[in-house]
């Protein structure tokens, strides 16, 4: 797992209590702590040699491209799963794009409000339909589908406000010198006061150590580093 497939969930999934569209599904949060032990890796500059915390794995579904229902347009993009019910897969979604891959639904006429944004999308596993839970007289939900744009099931680690990792990244040599960034990240925000720079005198030793954390350097150079990981941030 790198920074590169993890996205971030960091607004409201908008699904509304409605009996038509359930609620059920519980994402799993998983320790991650990569690379293992003793296993010999490579990292580009600017790519994680070291990653550890939690992220939680979540189903979905992933739209390949845009797609249009009834005024209703489905950005491309991962729509994290909020419940299940006699096959069919509900979604929530955001309203407005971010660079965090998840999809996100605007109304054609423009309208945002609340009264006007769907409750939930609903994706069929029987066959390809794709049914937007639109708000209705009385608190009754209309579902708005099509079958003409194809979509995958799917799972993703998205990071959660609860969730907690630290890395180092691989900045790059100067002579026997490289440097190494850490970063630590608590829910969807990097916290500048636990983001740091280290340097490190190879001539001096190739064992590299930061926060309990020790990578023995194999080679290195200033597009890519080859090491291995002798102890991860708590050691595992």
């Amino acid at each position: 797992m790198t920074a590169k497939n993890i996205v971030v969930l960091g607004v409201s999934l908008l699904v509304a209590g409605c009996a038509s569209v359930p609620n059920n599904y519980a994402p799993i949060t998983e320790q991650i702590s990569r690379p293992a032990i003793d296993e010999i890796a490579t990292a580009s500059l600017g790519e994680l040699m070291l990653e550890q915390g939690t992220a939680t794995m979540t189903d979905g579904v992933y739209l390949p491209q845009e797609n249009n229902v009834r005024g209703y347009i489905l950005s491309e993009g991962f729509y994290p799963k909020s419940g299940e019910d006699d096959g069919r897969v509900f979604t929530g979604y955001q309203n407005q794009p971010s660079a965090n891959g998840l999809g996100y639904v605007v109304v054609e006429n423009g309208l945002t409000t609340p009264g006007y944004m769907p409750r939930s999308i609903r994706f069929e596993r029987d066959k390809q339909e794709t049914c937007v839970i639109a708000p209705g007289a009385y608190g009754i939900s209309q579902p708005y589908c099509d079958t003409e744009y194809p979509y995958q099931f799917t799972s993703r680690p998205i990071v959660n406000a609860n969730d907690f990792q630290q890395s180092l990244i691989y900045s790059g040599r100067v002579g026997d010198t490289i440097r190494v960034s850490y970063r630590e990240f608590s829910g969807s925000m990097a916290r500048s006061a636990f983001t740091n720079e280290a340097e490190y005198d190879l001539s001096s030793s190739n064992i590299i150590a930061y926060r309990g954390a020790r990578i023995e350097v194999l080679d290195a150079n200033n597009e890519e580093i080859r090491y291995k990981v002798l102890s991860n941030f708590n050691t595992k």
